[in-house]
């Protein structure tokens, strides 16, 4: 169809899908054991339905404590294509919603609009084409909204406490490098690392340090809440239960069960659009793929945590390396986790084993 809007319609081109999409994961649905690509990318869509264009919009910097530095274009669609490996049709489209108009954080209400995704389901599947226009319109009322029991499926906030050790990359520039995650809620305390970029967050603020350089940075204007509790779904809806069978970066990956959430992240790096992993047993975070918000070839990049267990409180943050002590952020560890080692070691998890050592230390000697 030629490249003409109309009144409720969305159209896309066929050429931008093939050059402006990035597959960072294939997974395959459980219940019909179908195989697909996850591709996401930046697409300049026009045309509104119901009034509404969807296109991606910027929230103002300090929204929920976002910073600088998001930038998109006009008539610019963020989305996940879900497109079969073996006949290589497109199944369905998913559109992260921005969050415009942006409302009070604290009215919004979770696995509702504004934020999350819009879905557009095609059945029959489409072949992917290279070129021409693909013109989505609205053609009556569906009863077959995918999400019709809203609470059926919450992530958890907080996150459960978990380490993960894995890679972050990027696609675009063909780099893969190491990750870890390290979050322990209890104490509000949250490492992230990159390669050679470490973030240490505790209940005030974070510290950024650069290996390369050898330079420590303190900024105030993420802390651990703002870095941690944002994943929720309040932001993000469920998309999911995914085995994933592949990622890009990865060598020879063990097929894993997880729940899949598709919207937005907004922490320390900003705002952007994620597709994000939890661990379908444990319920631990470990991954996501990220969108860019400006349509380019070979977008986006991820985080893949390979192996990941439960945070040992009181022992995990300390026994990292280098620590914030290691990096010369701070003279002693105390002053940036605000607790001492016996007091890490006195949480919750740990009082049981605590009076089990105490009731032996006390048993009277024969």
């Amino acid at each position: 169809m030629n490249n003409t809007s109309t009144n409720n319609c969305f159209i896309f081109s066929w050429q931008e899908i093939v050059e402006l999409t990035t597959n960072y994961t294939t997974y395959r649905k459980p219940n019909t054991n179908e195989t697909f690509y996850a591709q996401i990318g930046a697409l300049t869509v026009l045309g509104t339905i119901d009034d509404y264009d969807l296109d991606y919009q910027c929230p103002p910097v300090g929204y929920n404590g976002v910073g600088p530095g998001c930038s998109t274009q006009s008539d610019t669609h963020l989305v996940v294509l879900h497109i079969n490996t073996l006949d290589n049709k497109l199944y369905s489209i998913d559109v992260i919603l921005s969050g415009s108009p942006f409302p009070s954080p604290n009215t919004l209400v979770d696995n509702q609009p504004p934020f999350g995704r819009a879905r557009h389901v095609f059945d029959p599947a489409i072949p992917v084409q290279s070129t021409g226009y693909l013109k989505v319109c609205k053609n009556g009322y569906s009863n077959r909204c995918p999400n019709a029991n809203i609470s059926a499926h919450k992530l958890p906030n907080p996150l459960p406490s978990n380490t993960g050790y894995g890679i972050f990359g990027i696609q675009a520039a063909n780099f893969v490098t190491n990750a870890v995650w390290i979050m322990d809620d209890i104490n509000q305390l949250l490492i992230v690392t990159a390669g050679t970029t470490y973030y240490y967050f505790n209940a005030s603020g974070f510290y950024q340090y650069n290996y390369g350089s050898n330079t420590c940075t303190w900024l105030s204007a993420c802390n651990y809440r703002c870095e941690a509790y944002n994943y929720n779904s309040r932001f993000l809806d469920y998309a999911g239960e995914w085995i994933v069978t592949k990622k890009w970066g990865i060598q020879n990956m063990q097929p894993v069960a997880v729940q899949a959430w598709i919207g937005t992240a907004i922490d320390a790096a900003g705002i952007f659009p994620i597709i994000m992993y939890v661990d379908n047993a444990t319920g631990h975070y470990i991954g996501l793929d990220k969108l860019d918000a400006k349509p380019a070839a070979k977008i986006g990049a991820l985080y893949w945590y390979i192996a990941h267990d439960d945070t040992k409180i009181g022992e995990s943050i300390p026994k990292f390396h280098p620590s914030v002590v290691d990096a010369g952020c701070t003279n002693l560890l105390s002053d940036w986790t605000g607790i001492n080692n016996c007091e890490a070691i006195m949480t919750s998890k740990n009082i049981p084993k605590i009076i089990l050592l105490l009731f032996i230390a006390y048993l009277p000697m024969v």
